[in-house]
């Protein structure tokens, strides 16, 4: 992302989103994302710090750690460049046991955000965050029939991360559905339609090049369209994992 060297994708992704895109100092929390710019792409500006240092001769060096664990998201915490700079210059106050527990922390608060402004989501909020999946013109009739979430869970070889994420959401989906019929009967009768194939457009887009949780972090990367208000991320994952439990494109 915002790092040269080539590291996993999945790891990558999966650092972004547990943090939320911010920096993990309890006293920063810096969002780490840039609005899009003309070029339709946005700026990342987080740096990756490696708990446990890379190479030997780096901050927090451990021969004993696994190697084939060094470049993965199990050692590495989400900074700002500020931030990274000061536990890599100062690793004596910045222990890998330090910087576990940040982490650890940061991505439990992130958790708690989420889950806190979950139930507070509105129709405002929803609206808004409806807009970045609603694309196109429909070309199918619409058929929200509900398929048992454990199963396509275990059938799309997702793991607890986002398991996590969808039993969250999946708390609105009440409120989701009742903002749906009242966008069809007030506003535009092909509104759940048109949301559905921007979910469904994306979706076989992003499958070109990557399954599991890596896809499913890629969707909620785009349901939250880079928003750092925890509220509207919030409405994003609500309608995103209403339509994962409702539409037939994800496997059954």
């Amino acid at each position: 992302m915002a790092e040269s060297r080539k590291y996993p994708q999945l790891d990558l992704k999966i650092l972004y989103g547990k943090a939320a895109a911010r920096c993990a100092f309890p006293t920063c929390r810096k969002f780490l994302i840039l609005e899009a710019t003309s070029s339709g792409r946005a700026k990342q500006l987080g740096k990756i710090a490696h708990i446990v240092a890379h190479s030997p001769a780096g901050p927090r060096a451990d021969a004993e750690y696994p190697q084939d664990k060094l470049d993965t998201y199990a050692n590495w915490v989400l900074l700002c460049p500020t931030c990274h700079d000061i536990v890599d210059t100062q690793p004596e106050n910045y222990p890998p046991e330090t910087l576990f527990k940040i982490k650890q922390e940061h991505e439990l608060w992130v958790e708690e955000q989420l889950d806190k402004e979950m139930s507070n989501v509105s129709f405002a909020e929803l609206e808004i965050a409806a807009k970045a999946l609603s694309t196109g013109k429909f070309s199918e009739p619409v058929d929200f029939h509900v398929i048992p979430p454990e199963l396509k869970i275990t059938k799309n070889n997702l793991t607890q991360i986002s398991r996590t994420y969808i039993t969250m959401g999946l708390s609105r989906s009440s409120e989701v559905e009742r903002f749906f019929a009242s966008m069809a009967k007030f506003v535009d009768p092909d509104f759940p339609e048109r949301l559905k194939n921007g979910f469904k457009q994306k979706y076989l887009e992003l499958s070109k090049d990557s399954s599991g949780d890596e896809l499913f972090m890629d969707m909620l990367d785009f349901a939250n369209s880079g928003r750092s208000d925890f509220k509207q991320q919030a409405a994003g994952l609500a309608i995103l994992t209403h339509l994962f439990h409702l539409c037939e494109i994800f496997e059954k």
